[in-house]
């Protein structure tokens, strides 16, 4: 199984939150990176989103209150949901559904009222985060902050089954796979063997 260091590879962190399924496009296939509320809160210090110490003390405020940290789950695959839809509206150039922008509307809503400008320009909203379910929300900002630009780098990997999410930076903006040696590498093979059994025939 891929650590969740090999996994981070959106370039950005909400992407790189949309990619804690794998094999998304893949019903036989698909995994939740994130089974549980210890996974999700380990996964915001891997991905960077929150530092080790704080998430050492979320972690201990779940195991106080389990319940909560459930809810928080919820909440994050909820969002995730969401996300997946309006990041493949983006990269498929469909407008997005209401229904998504509803949800996401519902989340930010929420984390604003809790979030405080940060003290300096331009502005930009901070969240203290002291329970599992701001984890969410510090999510749900950067989550409105990335969708409300522009998205011309968005794409998704053309890995059949894949469906991760990732900002194309190269230099000749031609980046099609989450990972060369991965799904570049299975599609190099497929065609290899397509072309041997085609010489064959």
């Amino acid at each position: 199984m891929e650590t969740t260091a090999s996994a981070l590879i959106g370039g950005h962190v909400v992407l790189d939150f949309a990619n804690t399924i794998a094999w998304r496009l893949d019903e036989r296939r698909t995994a939740d990176r994130l089974p549980d509320p210890a996974a999700l809160l380990a996964w915001t210090g891997a991905s960077g989103l929150l530092s080790a110490d704080r998430v050492d003390t979320l972690l201990a405020v779940a195991a106080d209150d389990p319940e909560s940290a459930a809810d928080a789950l919820w909440a994050a695959r909820r969002l995730r949901t969401a996300l997946h839809r309006l990041l493949d509206s983006a990269v498929d150039g469909r407008p997005p559904r209401r229904e998504d922008l509803a949800e996401v509307r519902g989340f930010f809503l929420d984390a604003w009222q809790r979030a405080e400008f940060a003290p300096a320009l331009p502005l930009r909203p901070e969240l203290d985060v002291t329970a599992p379910t701001d984890a969410v929300r510090l999510l749900t900002l950067e989550a409105t902050e990335l969708l409300s630009g522009p998205l011309v780098q968005l794409r998704r990997c053309q890995g059949p089954g894949c469906g991760w999410f990732f900002l194309d930076r190269s230099r000749s903006h031609t980046r099609q796979w989450c990972r060369s040696g991965d799904c570049g590498n299975r599609e190099r093979v497929r065609r290899h063997y397509e072309r041997s059994r085609g010489s064959r025939d």
